[in-house]
């Protein structure tokens, strides 16, 4: 049986950047998708521990979002000239891993704590673009840092 622990992955390299606030560079950004994927393969792994049907296709429709939310996320800070994406694309993309990620939360209604986590880690990710994205359109800065 998976404990609360493991599903959160609080003990792996992923805890800092899960379980604080939103992250504030692009870098911690794409860290932090990163460990999205960790979270499904745990949420997979204890879904087939109590034979739930489907759980196999939702885990990889849910993959197939986090790699289209950072895509989204790392081309919309790309150069003008070559980024094919913008702030609604990346919104879009946001809002279906939101959505994702409510069939998480849905699967550990019983468990409050592990379903509103499930349910606030989209929500950081979109925090964190927005910020990131208005720090970004600052006059002073280049390449994400502060003129000094």
């Amino acid at each position: 049986m998976t404990s609360i622990n493991q599903l959160m992955l609080r003990e792996t390299p992923y805890a800092e950047v899960l379980h604080e606030s939103y992250p504030k560079t692009q870098q911690d950004l794409i860290t932090f998708l990163d460990g999205l994927d960790f979270v499904i393969e745990e949420w997979l792994e204890s879904m087939k521990n109590h034979s739930v049907t489907n759980c196999e296709e939702h885990a990889a429709k849910l993959l197939t979002q986090i790699i289209i939310c950072r895509y989204s996320i790392v081309d919309f800070f790309q150069p003008d000239d070559t980024s094919n994406t913008d702030f609604l694309d990346v919104m879009k993309a946001v809002r279906e891993l939101k959505q994702g990620f409510v069939v998480l939360a849905k699967s550990y209604a019983n468990t409050q704590i592990l379903a509103d986590w499930y349910l606030g880690l989209p929500l950081k990710v979109q925090a964190s673009f927005k910020h990131i994205q208005t720090i970004a359109r600052m006059p002073g800065q280049i390449d994400g840092e502060w003129l000094k």
